[in-house]
């Protein structure tokens, strides 16, 4: 018996896309691991969406995109319906440690004027800090 690249005969093929969130300082953190693509990509608009309605107040939503090893066109549209429902809502969507070859799509496609980057969840989280009341 021969095992397969995915594997042990019967094990679970690992997941095209995990996604996990939290809040921190009233920003949710949302991390994405794995390939963000048209298969995937409702997945995640999905559940930062369904996060997103949970919070108090303006959604200040931070996507750690650090470990996201391909983008396709769905994918950023997927991010880009996040962003418009953030900014809609009142709120902020930004981007943490985009790798060198998903800043490039950015960039050629334009979204970088949009989609703000930060290389730290912490950065980004002290850069949407609620400005509490004025």
């Amino acid at each position: 018996m021969t095992l397969g690249a995915d594997g042990p005969p019967g094990a679970v093929p690992p997941e095209p896309l995990r996604v996990r969130s939290t809040t921190r300082n009233s920003c949710l953190v949302v991390e994405a691991e794995g390939e963000l693509t048209i298969l995937t990509s409702d997945q995640l608009r999905d559940h930062v969406l369904a996060d997103m309605r949970l919070l108090d107040g303006p959604p200040r939503v931070v996507m750690d995109v650090g470990e996201v090893d391909f983008c396709d066109s769905s994918g950023l549209n997927a991010l880009i319906v996040l962003w418009k429902s953030a900014h809609r809502a009142g709120g902020e969507f930004v981007l943490v440690r985009p790798e060198r070859r998903f800043r490039t799509i950015l960039e050629r496609s334009g979204l970088d004027r949009h989609l703000i980057a930060h290389p730290t969840q912490d950065e980004a989280v002290a850069a949407l800090r609620d400005p509490g009341p004025g």
